[in-house]
């Protein structure tokens, strides 16, 4: 008997990530950029769960994504994300606006 169970199970230790998919209200680039990846999935028959855990618990993957985390922000060889919030862009124009008069 051949099973094609398609279900992708995601834990993560941040409620406002949570939160954030589930208010369509919220159009910021990652969490479109997440919406659009389960969407594709789900329409691939894909099931997708996502669960909040405890941080600092003791859950081994947790506990590693953790320590990845802490690598990648002391590493300068590591490429970072590099979008920059409209927020600081609108902020910076004016600074520099005023700035200039």
């Amino acid at each position: 008997m051949e099973t094609n169970d398609k279900t992708a199970l995601k834990y993560t230790d941040s409620r406002i990530t949570l939160e954030s998919l589930k208010n369509r209200e919220n159009h910021k680039y990652l969490v479109e950029k997440i919406r659009i990846k389960v969407i594709e999935m789900e329409n691939q028959d894909w099931k997708i769960k996502l669960t909040w855990i405890k941080a600092h618990a003791g859950y081994q993957g947790n506990e590693l994504a953790e320590l990845t985390v802490k690598e990648a922000a002391t590493n300068s060889n590591i490429e970072c994300y590099k979008r920059i919030p409209k927020s600081t862009v609108r902020r910076e124009l004016s600074d520099n606006s005023v700035t200039k008069l």
